[in-house]
Order: C-alpha cells, then sequence, then structure tokens
C-alpha cells in the first residue's frame, strides 16, 4: 500500500520544498497547465524538490510557454 503524504488541508508536506527547474527533454512530456506536447530536445520546466527521495509525489511538468506567462504562480495551481 503507497504511503499517503498529504496533511488534512490536502496539500503535500513537500509542497514548500518546490520549485521549477528549466530542464531539456530527453523525452516527450505534456504540458499539466495547457496541455501542449512538450517535444524532444525542448526546454520545459518540471516541478522539482532537490534531494528529497519522495517516491509517493506526482511532480507536474510545465511547457516554455506557460512558465513565460505565469512563472513561480505555476506551483500554487492545484
Amino acid at each position: 500500500m503507497p504511503m499517503v503524504l498529504c496533511t488534512r488541508d490536502g496539500m503535500s508536506k513537500y509542497d514548500a520544498l518546490k520549485f521549477l527547474k528549466a530542464t531539456k527533454a530527453r523525452i516527450p512530456h505534456v504540458c499539466e497547465s495547457c496541455n501542449q506536447e512538450i517535444n524532444k530536445g525542448e526546454i520545459y520546466y518540471p516541478e522539482s524538490i532537490g534531494r528529497v527521495n519522495a517516491p509517493g509525489i506526482k511532480l507536474r511538468k510545465f511547457c516554455r510557454k506557460c512558465y513565460e506567462k505565469r512563472g513561480e504562480e505555476l506551483l500554487s495551481l492545484q
């Protein structure tokens, strides 16, 4: 059974540690905000929590266009 890493308000205890990091795609992805395809070789912005090993956390990926439009505000989207 997977470990649940959420508090009572629905927020993960790791939400405060998340940040967006520019990364070059090695495989295709889909932007979590606009559903646009992120092709191999394009820069995208995945959520990261640094060196914390938390296998139960779903980290989202955002395209360059959404990052340029909203920036770090993307982290607060549910």
